[in-house]
């Protein structure tokens, strides 16, 4: 919760009270002002450790970790559509913050403390000594690059419509910005926390900017180069229309000329850099080596992370890199881990029978931040009719999909936010499985002989077998779902021209609640493309980015889960449950510690092999 300074007259003294939010410390006159926060400092603050208590034995350095992903990595700026796996994206960036168990944004990370002096200013102190992949630093003059570079519509972010509150930023000194809003904005600690504050580097995205400009001036200059060929044809003949030819020879010349001298600008600025998308730079724990899309993504240490420095632990990260496999058959994944093959997997729940007992391998089971649910396209087509909506909805039984399909593992969902998350309304009940119902409202929107409708499902096992079950449920009301299986750039393409009536949805990674509800429900929303329009849920939506008090939010973000709720906008089916997997040499992952700490955890606490092989 921020407090704000307030100015009261008492007895004509004036006494001014000011108490401005500051991480870790109730004032800024609490920390020098020009000393950073030692590494020890800041472990004592959070409460983390890598003593005993963390883990029993000592760290080892040493060996390549394999993982299974079912999935692609995808495009590897993650400020551009799609990305299949963060958490890979996660070795390679940090953030400016991370969450906490409660998946609040209180762990200060690349960003060292922030205060707001006022509610449309935050003054934030930047992490020294950090330095990307690259060898360039990490400062405020590329972080004022960033920000800059994701609200420029030319570089296609889909996460711009998240800083739409921005401002400015403004560079103070190397490692201090000012942030400027143009209104209140609640949700800017959890939008740092989130895909804008995974922090890029400037020099990367520069010579990305450049290499684009420089392909595009290339073919304007092939393109002039043609008019001024065709225009010396024309010119060299006589008459009229030959002295017009010449005037305009001329000034195709002069405009061909000025060209190349931009072109030749713009190839030495691009001269020696790569598209960000397949050549990412960042500051975390590894760098990116190699990618062979389908296949694998390799990393290798960074040699130079500045967490292993400022903490005091130098051999951070123990492993010598990390190199993760698709294999979009999760029974192949797991036949690998008991081979020794693999390293790591997230087991899909089908397969947690199959190992539970298995003393081979080490099984953590805890409660994730995702939702699973489905789409419905709410402003064209028959689900735009709220009764086809809401028949669909209690068409599906929630307790036997999660039986058959997470094999127990999940908790039936309500709405957006899953029932540990702040915002999560616990008023809202499941939709009750109610398929006589359902008839009923698909009769009465003049469907009593059926209907069909189209849709698509992600080509992964799990999802394919919720297509199946889904279908099938849909099929006992009436309702015909011709759903495809599509690839993710398949469905990047469906997502944008909204070529569906009822679609695979739900969310990864819910933090702060912002970030979900404008990605779905808000016109300027990253995954809305005009699909939901609902008028009192932008209202709520825009009124919980203004809301400082965070209280206050929580109740926004609740009445916004009732109003999504009662218009039926998506099907919410469940909150699942993660099932991490590693073999048994692998050796640092602490549940207990990650369920109370979440990121500050898994992003504090390197992996590593016991006696540095696999």
């Amino acid at each position: 919760m921020m407090n704000r300074g307030k100015i009261r007259f008492l007895g004509g003294i004036v006494l001014l009270l000011t108490t401005l939010l500051v991480w870790g410390a109730p004032t800024e006159g609490a920390q020098p002002k020009d000393k950073p926060i030692t590494g020890k400092e800041w472990a004592q603050k959070l409460g983390l450790d890598w003593g005993p208590k963390y883990w029993p034995t000592k760290p080892v350095r040493g060996g390549v970790l394999q993982v299974s992903w079912p999935q692609y990595i995808g495009l590897m700026n993650p400020n551009h559509y799609p990305v299949n796996d963060w958490q890979t994206m996660a070795l390679i960036f940090d953030k400016l913050i991370y969450t906490d168990g409660s998946y609040r944004s209180t762990i200060p990370w690349l960003a060292e403390s922030w205060t707001f002096p006022d509610d449309l200013t935050c003054i934030m102190k930047l992490r020294r000594g950090v330095k990307f992949h690259d060898g360039s630093d990490f400062n405020a003059e590329s972080l004022k690059y960033q920000m800059e570079w994701i609200l420029d519509p030319a570089n296609g972010a889909w996460s711009r419509s998240l800083l739409e509150p921005l401002q400015s930023i403004e560079v103070l000194d190397a490692y201090t910005v000012k942030w400027r809003f143009k209104r209140p904005w609640g949700s800017f600690l959890g939008t740092m926390a989130s895909v804008p504050g995974m922090v890029l580097s400037a020099k990367a995205l520069k010579g990305d900017v450049a290499l684009r400009e420089a392909k595009k001036l290339a073919r304007q200059v092939e393109r002039e180069k043609e008019k001024v060929k065709q225009l010396e044809k024309e010119a060299s003949g006589s008459g009229e229309s030959a002295a017009q030819a010449k005037e305009k020879l001329e000034k195709a010349q002069k405009a061909l000329a000025e060209l190349e001298e931009k072109y030749k600008k713009a190839a030495e600025l691009a001269a020696g850099a790569k598209e960000f998308d397949t050549h990412p730079v960042g500051s975390g724990p590894f760098m990116f080596e190699e990618g062979s899309p389908g296949n694998y993504v390799k990393l290798k240490r960074n040699p130079n992370w500045w967490f292993a420095q400022f903490i005091g632990i130098p051999d951070m990260p123990y492993l010598d890199g990390v190199r993760v496999n698709v294999i979009p058959d999760p029974s192949v994944s797991l036949a690998n881990l008991k081979a020794g093959k693999l390293h790591f997997m997230m087991l899909e729940p089908s397969q947690y029978p199959m190992v539970k007992n298995d003393k081979n391998v080490q099984i953590y089971i805890y409660p994730v931040n995702h939702l699973v649910a489905l789409r419905f396209n709410t402003t064209s087509g028959p689900c735009k009719d709220i009764r086809v909506r809401k028949a669909i909805s209690h068409a599906l039984d929630r307790k036997a999909l999660i039986a058959g399909v997470d094999f127990g593992l999940g908790r039936p969902a309500s709405a957006m936010f899953p029932d540990d998350h702040w915002c999560h309304n616990p008023q809202l009940k499941p939709v009750k499985y109610d398929p006589a119902l359902s008839k009923k409202l698909l009769a009465e929107a003049g469907y009593k002989n059926g209907l069909t409708i189209r849709g698509y499902m992600a080509n992964t096992a799990t999802s394919q077998t919720l297509a199946e079950a889904v279908k099938a449920m849909l099929a006992q009301v009436g309702v015909t779902w011709k759903v495809e299986i599509l690839d993710p750039a398949a469905i990047a393409e469906k997502l944008r021209k909204v070529d569906y009536d009822f679609a695979g949805g739900g969310w990864s990674w819910i933090y702060d609640p912002d970030v979900l509800a404008t990605g779905l429900y808000h016109p300027d929303g990253g995954f809305n493309y005009g699909r939901s329009n609902n008028p009192k849920a932008i209202a709520l939506i825009e009124a919980g980015r203004k809301e400082m008090n965070e209280a206050k939010r929580a109740k926004i973000y609740q009445e916004l889960e009732k109003v999504i709720y009662d218009n039926y906008e998506d099907v919410f089916l469940w909150y699942p449950m993660a099932i991490r997997v590693y073999g048994k040499n692998v050796q640092g992952w602490n549940n207990a510690m990650y369920i109370k700490w979440r990121e500050g955890q898994i992003w504090s606490h390197p992996l590593w092999f016991k006696n540095g092989r696999p």
